[in-house]
C-alpha cells in the first residue's frame, strides 16, 4: 500500500512539473534585418534579436563614419492596421565619443515584409533610409 502511494504521489509530481513547465511563459522578440543607407549609400546592414519592449542596440564603424541604431520593438496598430512598431534611434559616433542624432523613426511593419522610412534635410540635402524585415521570434 505505501508504495502504491508513493508511486501516486511520484506520479502527480511528475505531472505537475510538466504541466508548469509547458505553462511557463514564452517572451515575445523579434529578429530585425536593417539596412541604413546615407545619401543613397549603404553603410549598415545589421541583425539584431531584441525582446518586446526592451532596447537593442547596435554599433558598426567603417573606414568613414561609426553609426549607431538603437530599436524598441512591440506590437503595435497604426489606424487599425496591427502589425511590429519598431521605434528607432539612427545616429553618428564622434571620434570623441560624442553621439549625434540624426533621425528618430518609427515603422509599423508586416511580419517578414520590407518596411521602409526616409528622413531628409531639405537644407544640406542629405539622406538617412532605413529599411527592416522583422520576423517574431519566441526567447
Amino acid at each position: 500500500m505505501n508504495a502504491l502511494i508513493i508511486a501516486l504521489a511520484l506520479s502527480f509530481s511528475t505531472f505537475f512539473s510538466s504541466a508548469v513547465l509547458a505553462e511557463s511563459p514564452t517572451t515575445t522578440g523579434y529578429t530585425l534585418k536593417m539596412e541604413l543607407s546615407m545619401n543613397g549609400k549603404v553603410v549598415s546592414t545589421p541583425r539584431l534579436v531584441v525582446r518586446s519592449g526592451e532596447t537593442g542596440s547596435i554599433t558598426e564603424e567603417s573606414a568613414a563614419r561609426k553609426t549607431f541604431i538603437e530599436v524598441t520593438a512591440t506590437e503595435g496598430s497604426v489606424q487599425k492596421r496591427k502589425g511590429i512598431m519598431m521605434n528607432f534611434v539612427v545616429g553618428l559616433i564622434a571620434k570623441d565619443g560624442t553621439r549625434t542624432v540624426l533621425s528618430r523613426p518609427s515603422i509599423l511593419a508586416n511580419e517578414n515584409e520590407k518596411a521602409e522610412i526616409t528622413v531628409a534635410d531639405k537644407e544640406n540635402g542629405e539622406s538617412v533610409a532605413l529599411s527592416v524585415i522583422a520576423t517574431r521570434k519566441a526567447l
